[in-house]
């Protein structure tokens, strides 16, 4: 499985993660807002921890699915959805191998899940992530760049991202963008850069 329990006891350890970033509402909306019936866009989230992206997106009358290895985090996730009443799917499994046909969803998203897996695993979860992506389907990666300090060392795998490094990793997409964020944390002891990759299948 391409995931290290040690996420398990993050997600259990403290909470996580009710809102979506900014980024994320970004993409949805360009790529998806204007579908004449949303319940028909189905998007997935792989490495989806405590739903919050997927909340989201179901409020605004999306269909969304979620997979991640922390059993703690889906047990986050279901009980918000069934506490607000909102549809989802969520399954404890492997990014790597996922559980779908081939052509099933509309987008899919990727939230900082394969900067924690060595690039191989990487190189296997984007393989299924456009299998199951329809013809035009968007992917909306983001992950973290090269030269982000002060990243948490206890988390398993810490893959950072060179720019070079992303057209061949993203590779068999029909288009590829991608854009980038910076900030700082902490009073500065942090710098958190990230890359914001949209391909389309």
């Amino acid at each position: 499985m391409a995931w290290d329990p040690v996420w398990d006891e993050v997600f259990k350890g403290r909470e996580w993660g009710k809102y979506p970033p900014e980024e994320v509402v970004r993409f949805v909306a360009r790529n998806f807002y204007r579908a004449p019936d949303r319940r028909a866009v189905r998007l997935l989230e792989v490495g989806c921890g405590t739903g919050a992206n997927l909340w989201f997106a179901a409020r605004e009358g999306f269909s969304v699915y979620g997979i991640d290895g922390s059993t703690a985090a889906l047990e986050t996730a279901k009980a918000r959805f069934s506490a607000e009443g909102l549809p989802g799917e969520f399954i404890r499994g492997d990014a790597a191998a996922l559980p779908y046909p081939d052509g099933f969803f509309d987008g899919a998203l990727d939230i900082a899940c394969l900067y924690s897996n060595a690039e191989d695993d990487a190189r296997r979860i984007i393989a299924e992530v456009r299998r199951v992506l329809k013809p035009g389907g968007f992917f909306f990666s983001r992950t973290f760049m090269a030269g982000s300090l002060g990243l948490p060392a206890d988390r398993g795998v810490v893959r950072l991202m060179e720019e070079d490094g992303i057209s061949g990793l993203y590779a068999g997409f029909s288009s590829l963008e991608y854009d980038s964020l910076a900030r700082t944390d902490g009073n500065r002891a942090m710098a958190i850069k990230e890359w914001l990759i949209t391909c389309r299948k």
